[in-house]
């Protein structure tokens, strides 16, 4: 069962003008940090999935997927933006809450699942998303519901 690790978590961001590359970048950096791994893998990793497949999933929730060689186990970071930025969107809604997974390649991770469960609470994301422990809390919640990780 993934979980996320308030560590992991970067709560209300200054990033007004920011787009997908920088707000990406900024994912990148934080989690190579993190992980202990190479800065340059997670960031064009981030940026060749956005490219063929938008992670935003309406709601002003995306969700940036990475794979990283080095990492043993799925990884999960949240990033929160004080303003919600331009990101081309299912629904030409702004992101403000980003939920990044890092995962080796072969790992079988059940994105719909975590998908379905961020958007039936998207209302419950924008309450918490200033707050790194009840925004973690809230995620660590809806993980538990049903959602094989």
């Amino acid at each position: 069962m993934m979980k996320l690790n308030k560590n992991n978590v970067f709560a209300n961001l200054p990033m007004s003008d920011y787009d997908e590359v920088k707000a990406l970048s900024l994912i990148s950096y934080a989690v190579a940090k993190k992980l202990n791994v190479s800065e340059q893998e997670v960031k064009s990793s981030f940026l060749a999935r956005e490219a063929t497949c938008p992670s935003s999933i309406g709601q002003k929730i995306a969700m940036p997927k990475a794979s990283a060689s080095e990492v043993s186990e799925p990884q999960l970071f949240a990033f929160t933006s004080e303003m919600p930025i331009e990101w081309l969107s299912v629904d030409n809604k702004p992101v403000n809450v980003f939920l990044a997974v890092v995962a080796s390649s072969d790992v079988e991770i059940d994105y719909e699942g975590i998908k379905q469960q961020l958007l039936a609470n998207a209302d419950l994301l924008q309450k918490v998303k200033v707050d790194p422990d009840q925004l973690t809390d809230t995620i660590n919640g809806l993980l538990l519901q049903g959602v094989e990780i």
